[in-house]
């Protein structure tokens, strides 16, 4: 019970703060907002864009280079003090009319690929359209669960910037935002953007086969809604919303159907310069794996840019994230500096398995189209950090370096055109 009031209690306490918190200023759309033709953007080289002179039909292309440095501080590491590349992003979009597309295609080292989206769509109306393809499936905080560049727990687990094989309705007003979709199968494994429950034979490249081998297990037939209220008041804004997700959890081995489920709520909250986010999730996955395998975790993966990795099959997930924007009229192209912190928690339902957190302190800066960010993280019984040397971070937490604090620096400069 204590888990369950943790987790609202932080969504309460944002809500308690709202005379005081502000505005999420964010270049990214809400994934329910409707495509329209847009007058012609000046964005850099190599940026395209073409309009029709009727305004019947659009087409633009553009994207970003991002590079990342990381000092990293456990001992299984490789990277302290070390530039990387980070990722190539294309961004292509088009309009005919009613009818539009949206492919969002990324290319990493290792030859890596993934895609967060990639739809065709149809506007119904001007406030409300249907999405086919690869939409991002409607949950939680949209579209990123965090401010800062390192993803935090909510990501890890399946939920933010997460897309499935099928269709979604969206409308949005002033005043509300609807979203409800139906996905019969999941994004395939090799190109997926964020991790999402997983067959060991589709991710054994990057799998742990001592652990792992016999976790069979995927969503089929997924139904999301999310319903989302904005109210303004002067300078003031919030958005309160819902969501619910559910699907059937089959495993390939025994043929039989299992089932999942997940329920969040989450706000938005803007005052001036402060924004605040918040949300708090419930999930629970039941498998009915073959004789001899734990129901006790599942197996998550993406497009192999890391290693797969189990996570509790019950947990709450907890997440406040505040930020204060700070314009720079005099330092030329720095035009404004968003600083920020970012706190996720996992409470996992089975006993003695202990919590997983991260905390993230940082700032981003808009100087477009340079933009960057400067994070530092702290994270205990996380997998993406050295505290789960075997990945049970997101599980039991019994390996070397579990239950401890372990933190990185990171600081990404990407070009957006």
């Amino acid at each position: 019970m204590k888990k369950y009031i943790l987790g609202a209690g932080l969504l309460l306490s944002a809500g308690m703060c709202a005379a005081e918190q502000g505005p999420d200023v964010t270049t990214t759309p809400s994934p329910a907002a409707p495509i329209t033709p847009k007058p012609a953007a000046q964005k850099p080289f190599p940026h395209i864009s073409w309009r029709s002179d009727t305004g019947d039909a659009s087409f633009d292309l553009g994207g970003a280079i991002r590079t990342n440095w990381r000092d990293e501080h456990w001992d299984t590491t490789e990277n302290n003090t070390r530039w990387l590349f980070d990722t190539v992003r294309f961004d292509v979009k088009g309009t005919y009319k009613k009818a539009f597309f949206d492919i969002n295609y990324w290319f990493y080292d290792l030859n890596k690929r993934s895609i967060d989206r990639g739809y065709v769509g149809y506007n119904l109306t001007s406030q409300s359209n249907l999405q086919v393809g690869l939409p991002f499936k409607p949950f939680g905080l949209e579209p990123y669960p965090q401010y800062g560049w390192s993803y935090h727990l909510p990501f890890f687990l399946g939920y933010g910037v997460s897309n499935g094989l099928g269709a979604k309705y969206s409308y949005k007003d002033p005043e509300w935002d609807v979203q409800v979709g139906f996905f019969p199968r999941m994004s395939p494994n090799n190109v997926r953007y964020s991790g999402e429950i997983s067959r060991y034979a589709d991710a054994k490249d990057n799998a742990v086969a001592v652990t792992q081998s016999r976790q069979d297990n995927e969503k089929r037939n997924q139904v999301n809604g999310r319903v989302a209220r904005t109210f303004t008041s002067g300078d003031f804004k919030a958005e309160v919303g819902a969501s619910l997700a559910a699907s059937q959890l089959y495993n390939e081995t025994t043929d039989d159907n299992g089932s999942y489920w997940a329920a969040g709520l989450h706000t938005v909250l803007s005052k001036g310069a402060w924004g605040a986010r918040a949300e708090a999730i419930r999930y629970e996955y039941d498998p009915k794996n073959p004789n001899g395998v734990s129901k006790d975790s599942v197996l998550m993966a993406g497009n192999g840019l890391t290693p797969a990795y189990l996570i509790a099959s019950k947990a709450t997930i907890a997440a406040l994230n505040i930020s204060y924007d700070i314009p720079t009229p005099g330092l030329g192209q720095l035009k404004k500096v968003k600083l920020y912190n970012d706190y996720s928690r996992m409470m996992k339902d089975k006993s003695g398995w202990d919590d997983s957190q991260m905390y993230t302190v940082g700032a981003q800066l808009f100087a477009m189209p340079i933009m960057a960010w400067v994070d530092l993280t702290w994270a205990k019984n996380s997998n993406p950090f050295g505290g789960a040397e075997n990945g049970t971070g997101f599980t039991s937490t019994s390996s070397i370096g579990s239950n401890q604090w372990y933190y990185r620096t990171n600081v990404n400069i990407g070009y957006y055109f």
